[in-house]
This record gives C-alpha cells, structure tokens and sequence, in this order.
C-alpha cells in the first residue's frame, strides 16, 4: 500500500487483478471506531464534570484546602470543567461521516474546539505554575514565600494562565494562519488542515504548549527530590546528635510532622504531572506528520487520551491528598462537618502550599 497527498488529501492505491484504482484515505475504516472516540469523549465529560466540579466546591466549603497552591488546582479544575462541557460536541462530530451534522449551527463546533485547545493550554500552564509553587514553597524561606506569591501576584499567574492560551487561539484566527472548525480528515472539531499556512498551527501549539511547560516541572520536581534527600539526613543527624529538652523535642516534633505533609502533598502533585504527561504525550508526538498510515489513524485515539487527562486529576486529588481525600468523604458520604481551622497561616510555604 503506498500514500500520497493531493490537495490535502491522502489517497491511497488499491490493486485489483484487472486494474488499478486510487481511492481517499479513511482515517476510520469501520463505523465503531467513532463509536469508541464518542463513547470515550461521554465518559470523560461524566467524570469531569462531577470530579472537577468536587473539587471546586471542595475547596468552597473546607477551610484547611484554601491555599495558595488550590487557588492554581481550580484554576485547573475550572479549566478541565470547561473542557468536559464542551466535549459532547467532539462526540456528535466524531459520530458523522457526511460533515458537521447541525447545519446553521457551524458555531457551536467552533467555539467547542476553541475552549478545547484553550483549556489544554491552560492546564498545562497551571501545572507549571504549581510545581514552581511547591519548589519555591519547600527550597525557600517564609518571607520569600510571602514576598512572591503575593494576591497581585497571584492573580497575575492565574491571568497568564488564561491570555496565552487564548492569544494563540484566537490571533491566529484573525491574520489568517488558521481556522477553526469541523475537520473532515479526522470528524472532529479541530484546526482545519486545508487552511492555507495551517501548518503553523501544527508548529505553534506543541511549542507553546507543552516543552516548556514540561521543562519547568521537570527541574522543579528534581530540585525538590534533591532538595529532600539533603533536609532528611541533616534532620536525622541532628535527631541522633540533640540533647534539648522537652519543649526543643516537641518542637522538633511538629516540624517533622508538617514536614511530612508537605512531602506527601508534593507526591500526590508529581503523581497529577506525571499522570498528565503519560496522557496528553501521545498526542503531541501524533502531531508529528510522520506520513504512514497507522500514524494517521492513531491521531483520533491520542486525542481521546488528552480528554482523559481532564477528569484524572480529581480521581488522584480523592485517593492520595490527604485534605481532599478527607473532604471529599465528608461531601459524599455527607458527614458532620469538622469547623476546624488549620494553621495553614503558620507554615504558609508549606501547608499553604498543598494540593
């Protein structure tokens, strides 16, 4: 079997024992593999929407979850809901073969594949922005803490968060480089490859979306690591070498405690990267025009991954953070609420910076 592209679109030659025959290439060659990315994109906008909604009402109502680092977490949850909400419209498109089935109502696949690509620009900022929280939340002192993650500050962060994802949709929309809409190569709401300089599209996104974002994860988990590997065995020389009294082992006591904390929140956040990285990479690398068929026809199951990546972060937040766990057992299982307050205020570059 061998491809080629004409005019954006791949044919593919087909050898019979009387002739030759060129016919277009179908990304999908048997009507349930829509059927999977539909029932896929369903489940993701189930669980996203009631997971990431948990969330955001999680930290409403506890007041030990009010940090510094949950303002990005729903940052990312808003982001995420957005996402889920909008992709019962990927389904609808992925379902139909003869073109965006809802006539006069081209819109809604735009705007749908809008928020998709802003809100996967979004997360990804968002998860930046927290691990260089928890690095300069763990490496750095009280005061610097303060003096950086100011409300402005803030505020400023959870901003960028949302203008450069939102730069690079809708400014190349209006000078031409691309166009929003029903793709009819891949049935989805996407970018549309017939668009003439669409190909920056393909250049931009990966660039801006994800290395460097990754990279600042990446060297912010490992200073972390090393970070914790050297505070550890200074605390355990000074356990065997200290003759202070009661109040000094107390004291000694409550630092190893919150210390402890900080570290298994830092877990539970590389746990949510790593989990983000494991899903949202297949597609990246399917932006690649490698050119062979099976490349092509993995695009649609890459991105069906991505979606996944929306609806993953509260399932991790229920099972391995500590606060979260306990709040979310409280909200389901609807528990007499405990009216405590943590000192989330003593320790602000430690437990105001949980997840």
């Amino acid at each position: 079997m061998g491809g080629t592209t004409v005019n954006s679109t791949i044919y593919t030659t087909v050898w019979t024992d009387t002739e030759m025959t060129v016919q277009p290439f179908q990304v999908y060659t048997h009507y349930y593999q829509r059927q999977i990315i539909a029932a896929l994109c369903i489940t993701a906008t189930c669980l996203g929407i009631v997971g990431n909604g948990l969330v955001i009402i999680a930290v409403v109502v506890s007041k030990k979850l009010r940090t510094i680092t949950n303002v990005f977490v729903v940052n990312l949850s808003i982001s995420d809901l957005l996402a889920c909400s909008f992709l019962p419209w990927q389904a609808v498109a992925v379902l139909s073969e003869a073109g965006w089935p809802l006539h006069g109502a081209d819109w809604l696949c735009v705007i749908s594949a809008a928020f998709m690509f802003i809100s996967n620009g979004c997360s990804t900022t968002n998860l930046a922005l927290i691990a260089l929280n928890r690095w300069i939340g763990i490496t750095k002192s009280v005061s610097t803490t303060r003096r950086i993650y100011t409300r402005c500050s803030i505020a400023g962060m959870v901003l960028f968060s949302w203008i450069m994802p939102i730069c690079l949709t809708v400014i190349p929309t209006t000078i031409g480089f691309g166009q929003l809409g029903y793709e009819p190569k891949y049935s989805t709401c996407s970018w549309l490859k017939d668009v003439p300089m669409s190909y920056i599209m393909n250049i931009l996104i990966p660039i801006f979306y994800f290395p460097i974002q990754f990279l600042v994860i990446l060297l912010c988990y490992v200073s972390i690591y090393r970070y914790v590997i050297k505070s550890s065995r200074r605390m355990t020389r000074h356990d065997i070498n200290s003759i202070s009294g009661a109040t000094g082992c107390v004291d000694r006591a409550m630092q190893k405690m919150i210390w402890k904390r900080q570290i298994a929140v830092t877990k539970n956040l590389l746990h949510i990267v790593l989990a983000f990285v494991i899903f949202v990479t297949p597609s990246f690398i399917a932006m690649i025009p490698l050119g062979y068929d099976w490349s092509i026809r993995m695009t649609p199951y890459a991105a069906a991954i991505v979606f996944f990546s929306s609806c993953i972060n509260p399932i991790i937040y229920g099972t391995s953070h500590p606060d979260f766990k306990e709040t979310f057992s409280r909200m389901i299982f609807c528990k007499k609420w405990r009216n405590t307050t943590q000192t989330a205020n003593v320790s602000q570059p430690m437990t105001q910076m949980m997840t």
